[in-house]
């Protein structure tokens, strides 16, 4: 994973979705003095604004279809709001993708705290899931290399290791995967990475 900085939460918009009680007021006097602006709802988040950066919740009294958003997919970091120890109540919470949580009721430090983890575990959740997106993909398109492997052989009169060669030049040359340009190639375009004494298909092996 590249090097997590902390960020500046300065400008930062979050969402509570919570009842209101005297916990609230405290996180919300603790969001302002990091310069952070909250907009708090209950006892459903119907949208969510692409302005907001997080969203806390009140993990004791959460229920399915809390978030405009499938379980355990979240778009932002969720913190919950936390008193109860049960179980069954810990495991919907954690289904739900949380990225920090905060015990309740909330005090006047542990915020920061929250944020900080919060915005490194959801950083490093959409890294995993960005590279194994990109391994599925590459997967994926592997009947493609071979296609093109045995095309470049078959044009050229090679064996597989000089038309690989030839496939991951012309890969590297336009920064992008062997995958992707396989999935891409026809044999026209396969033809034209050999030298121009094998494009006649006459120059034999070796």
């Amino acid at each position: 994973m590249s090097a997590f900085r902390t960020p500046n939460f300065r400008g930062w918009k979050v969402v509570v979705l919570h009842r209101e009680d005297a916990g609230l007021q405290r996180l919300a006097r603790q969001l302002e003095r990091f310069g952070v602006t909250a907009e708090f709802a209950w006892p459903k988040l119907e949208a969510l604004d692409p302005t907001v950066k997080a969203v806390f919740f009140d993990g004791d009294s959460g229920y399915d279809g809390l978030f405009p958003w499938p379980a355990g997919q979240p778009p932002v970091p969720l913190i919950a709001l936390m008193r109860s120890e049960a179980p069954g109540r810990l495991e919907w919470v954690l289904a739900q993708g949380i990225a920090s949580h905060l015990i309740k009721p909330v005090q006047s430090t542990g915020v920061y705290s929250a944020l900080v983890l919060a915005s490194h575990s959801f950083a490093r959740r959409q890294e995993q899931e960005a590279r194994l997106a990109a391994l599925k993909q590459r997967l994926k398109l592997r009947p493609e290399v071979v296609r093109a492997v045995l095309a470049v052989m078959r044009l050229g009169e090679i064996d597989e290791d000089k038309a690989f060669a030839c496939i991951r030049a012309a890969a590297m040359e336009r920064r992008i995967t062997v995958e992707a340009f396989c999935a891409a190639a026809d044999e026209a375009s396969l033809r034209a990475l050999l030298p121009r004494r094998l494009q006649s298909g006459g120059f034999g092996r070796g």
